[in-house]
């Protein structure tokens, strides 16, 4: 028996609540029993207490997922609503512990958001000056909680391109967002003496070691079941794109472009949890609400019961200490 699945997740108070209660669950260890130390926040160079942490990061993962669901809600990608992007994100970045507090990764992976709303908003604009600004400064702000954020600049401008046709004023715009935020954070910190901290920032992110990229077995295969989940969501968002408008063709093909640029990051400096991770995750989720909301058959939902399985096997490795 076939099972539509975006008929079970329709954007209302049940579903909704429902999706609370996922994220407690997921939680509920960080708050019976919270981690000794949390992740050190770059930009601000401090920590915060574990109880507050946890509660910070299950905030920030609930605002990412809403936001999610608003996106994909907004800017066309579906011909009807659907609550998944929502339950998705909640289900993947909740399988990884370390994503239970507030981290450099979903700081980042917010300002991403906040990034694609500018991205998205200069359809059919004349001359969107500010919105192309904006969409440089998230992303610049991105890179100081997650330094791969650099390697995905030219991307922003490719699918400033798909959305928008990129001209040089636009181009100019972006370049000015983009240095705005490294000017103001690099002066401050040669202003009080600590760009070497900065600069120590920038090098150790930027020098890769192969060594690294095998010291997490574990990590290699679960990004690898994972890889191709999400390869087969998009193969059959690929598939069923023809029956669909040429909006919606194009608002994919943005999340393709990004999709494609954080995998081989991801890929290339394996070895242990990236602070990209969430940010992957987020269009992940958007990619699979949209390949369950328009596809419905047995295997589909085989499918959707194998990630969700996976996701709860991803949740026991890391709470074991196997993911790093």
């Amino acid at each position: 028996m076939n099972v539509r699945i975006k008929e079970l997740i329709h954007p209302n108070v049940v579903n909704f609540s429902l999706s609370l209660v996922v994220a407690g669950l997921l939680w509920m260890k960080e708050f019976i029993l919270p981690a000794e130390s949390t992740p050190l926040l770059y930009l601000f160079n401090t920590t915060i207490i574990p109880a507050y942490s946890a509660w910070l990061g299950l905030l920030l993962n609930l605002g990412i997922a809403y936001f999610s669901f608003k996106f994909l809600e907004k800017y066309t990608f579906l011909q009807q609503r659907t609550f998944l992007p929502f339950l998705f994100f909640i289900l993947l970045s909740g399988s990884y512990p370390h994503f239970h507090y507030l981290t450099n990764g979903l700081i980042a992976a917010s300002l991403l958001m906040m990034c694609l709303w500018q991205v998205f908003s200069t359809y059919h604009q004349n001359l969107p000056l500010q919105a192309s600004y904006n969409a440089g400064l998230f992303l610049s702000l991105g890179y100081f909680f997650c330094f791969d954020f650099i390697f995905l600049i030219p991307f922003l401008f490719i699918i400033l391109n798909i959305v928008n046709n990129l001209n040089v004023r636009l181009f100019l715009a972006t370049l000015l967002g983009i240095f705005t935020p490294a000017i103001l954070v690099f002066g401050i910190s040669f202003w009080l003496g600590q760009l070497d901290n900065q600069l120590h920032y920038f090098m150790s992110n930027i020098v890769f070691n192969f060594s690294n990229w095998t010291s997490n077995i574990a990590l290699i295969v679960v990004e690898g079941i994972f890889t191709i989940l999400s390869l087969i969501a998009i193969m059959g968002c690929s598939q069923n794109r023809f029956n669909s408008s040429i909006t919606e063709r194009r608002n994919f093909q943005v999340l393709v472009w990004l999709y494609a640029a954080m995998l081989v990051i991801l890929w290339v400096k394996m070895g242990h949890i990236s602070e990209l991770l969430p940010s992957f995750l987020m269009i992940c989720a958007l990619i699979f609400s949209i390949f369950f909301s328009t596809r419905s058959s047995r295997k589909n939902t085989i499918l959707f019961a194998l990630l969700v399985i996976f996701q709860v096997v991803t949740l026991i490795l890391g709470y074991s200490g196997t993911l790093h």
